[in-house]
């Protein structure tokens, strides 16, 4: 069953495997439909494009004839429905499209629009789970879900899932190419759904959560936190938003060093690269942030990337 969709998302690495995907299984795509103000996360893609090309998705869309248009807000979008249909689209896919589809818009794909979810539904509804998943230490909730679009964000019927294994270890950002993959994989599941070879699920409600935006204030370590807890938001954090350290005003942790014992009392103190303070069990010392630092982490994820092939292996 060959497929034509209406793509809606966003530039970044999850997206370009699923359209990879998409388009390697001989489906086609009619538009890209994309949030408008988002030029810092395309000048990123442009970026990306010049060293690990097969993960830009700009590039992808650009070879295979895909129009990019820029949306506002849907719901406040009049043209929404007349170039929906002019896409004339089989079915309509969005992934990491952090905007509520209006209904007159679902309307035109009965039981054929579907998102992308990047958990393991119903658990971290909302538009980014993955920073309150690191909050609550929720691995078991790490995956990508397919499933019916509906009148509420992430609520519809679950069509499939794939847990994907959280690190152990930082980087964290080698969990964004696996949960890529991941996504990539549940297209394939869209033909077999339409075709009637599986059947959707309703969720379940009792086990729902919602998170809407994790708050910057959240991304800390101070002393009230065990060595562990330190450890584990210095190792995972710092792929969203490097972790404010509390007791060294001013300074971000980019890393967990080692405990160096036991809680002394002493007075917090910061080096140029590292810093050091008692926790609520131990005296830790963690790498803070540097200038250039940033640059130096996008430099080592877009080579990661390089390496990896955008397709997903086989399995």
């Amino acid at each position: 069953m060959a497929l034509t969709a209406l793509f809606l998302g966003s530039p970044s690495v999850a997206p370009a495997a699923i359209v990879a995907r998409w388009l390697a299984n001989g489906h086609t795509i009619a538009a890209f439909w994309t949030a408008s103000g988002k030029e810092d996360l395309w000048r990123f893609d442009r970026k990306l494009g010049r060293v690990a090309p097969q993960w830009s998705i700009g590039r992808q869309l650009r070879a295979a004839g895909v129009p990019i248009i820029e949306v506002p807000s849907l719901r406040l979008y009049p043209e929404r429905v007349r170039l929906a249909r002019e896409a004339r689209a089989d079915v309509l896919i969005s992934a990491y499209f952090h905007h509520l589809i209006p209904p007159d818009l679902l309307d035109l794909f009965p039981g054929r629009a579907f998102n992308i979810h990047p958990s393991l539904l119903p658990r971290y509804r909302g538009p980014t789970p993955l920073p309150g998943m690191i909050l609550d230490r929720a691995t078991d909730a790490a995956g990508a879900t397919l499933h019916l679009l509906d009148a509420n964000f992430d609520t519809g019927a679950i069509v499939a899932q794939t847990p994907v294994a959280f690190p152990k270890e930082p980087p964290a950002d080698s969990y964004a190419v696996a949960l890529a993959h991941a996504a990539a994989r549940l297209v394939d599941q869209i033909p077999a759904f339409l075709e009637g070879r599986i059947d959707a699920r309703p969720q379940d409600e009792a086990a729902a959560s919602y998170v809407k935006v994790v708050p910057a204030k959240s991304f800390v370590v101070s002393s009230d936190l065990t060595a562990d807890e330190i450890a584990w938001r210095c190792g995972m954090m710092p792929y969203f938003r490097p972790p404010a350290v509390r007791d060294l005003p001013g300074r971000d942790a980019i890393g967990f060093d080692r405990v160096l014992g036991p809680r002394t009392g002493e007075p917090p103190r910061a080096r140029r690269f590292s810093g050091q303070f008692d926790a609520s069990d131990a005296r830790v010392r963690v790498r803070l942030r540097w200038s250039g630092w940033r640059r130096l982490e996008r430099w080592r994820f877009f080579m990661r990337l390089r390496r990896s092939p955008v397709a997903p292996p086989a399995g």
